[in-house]
């Protein structure tokens, strides 16, 4: 009677050896996927930088050159100052039922408001603020993922020059992602705040690492609020205007 040929198995030692190159190869192959996902998250975040800057020309052109700004009028928490002399990611005042910030171009300008939402965006913010978006008069604040300039630091409202800040440079960021480093609901990131787009005057959007947090609120500046955050606010955004032509860590100190 023949005899069946034998079927030969693999050894542990085959099975270690296959597992070991498997593993492997994951190792090699997710933070080259993760990579790719974030990169393909940035792109898409400058790309919605753009689309807002084109909303706040358009704006600006139907409103004598000026750009959009929540209203003249002192903030209740620092009345020195108005809402629209503060960068923010704020773009409604609920119980004033008033735009604020980028809010005044979501009336005809903006025709998609999600792009006011960055895709690294690890808040509630895409989803919850998206949905208070589509209730039109609606008596809650609303947040989008980007502070926008607004009059802070500049001499100028215009689309075409917002003249100087306080260190006499170039008024030159318009808007960039809003990193803030707080505890519980003041903890918010785009990009793991490792990375900060930035959209600047004449419509162009880069891209900066985020060393040393230059670009965010850290947890400390929240301790002597309002005026504590007022001034980090100020100096994220003359680190901006300063990145456009150099190291933002090398920003000179603001006065005072």
């Amino acid at each position: 009677m023949p005899t069946r040929p034998r079927l030969r198995a693999f050894t542990l030692i085959e099975l270690l050896v296959v597992v070991a190159i498997i593993s492997m190869l994951i190792s090699i192959l997710i933070p080259a996927l993760t990579r790719a996902r974030e990169q393909s998250r940035r792109s898409v975040c400058l790309s919605n930088q753009r689309s807002l800057g084109l909303a706040i020309q358009a704006y600006a052109y139907q409103n004598r050159d000026a750009i959009p700004r929540g209203p003249a009028i002192p903030l209740p928490y620092f009345p020195s100052q108005g809402f629209d002399e503060w960068a923010t990611n704020q773009v409604r005042i609920g119980l004033m039922h008033a735009s604020q910030g980028l809010g005044d171009i979501l009336t005809r300008d903006l025709n998609d408001p999600r792009v006011l939402f960055c895709p690294a965006d690890d808040s509630t913010d895409p989803t919850e603020e998206l949905e208070k978006l589509g209730q039109p008069g609606g008596d809650e604040d609303v947040f989008c993922s980007y502070f926008y300039r607004q009059l802070d630091q500049t001499t100028r409202d215009r689309i075409d020059n917002l003249g100087e800040n306080e260190l006499k440079l170039p008024a030159r960021a318009l808007l960039l992602d809003a990193n803030s480093l707080g505890s519980d609901v003041l903890h918010r990131t785009n990009h793991r705040a490792q990375t900060v787009n930035i959209l600047f005057l004449d419509g162009h959007a880069a891209g900066y690492e985020n060393q040393r947090n230059v670009f965010a609120i850290r947890a400390e500046d929240y301790y002597g609020f309002p005026e504590s955050v007022e001034r980090r606010l100020n100096e994220i955004v003359v680190a901006s205007d300063y990145a456009e032509g150099g190291d933002p860590l090398k920003t000179p100190p603001l006065p005072g």
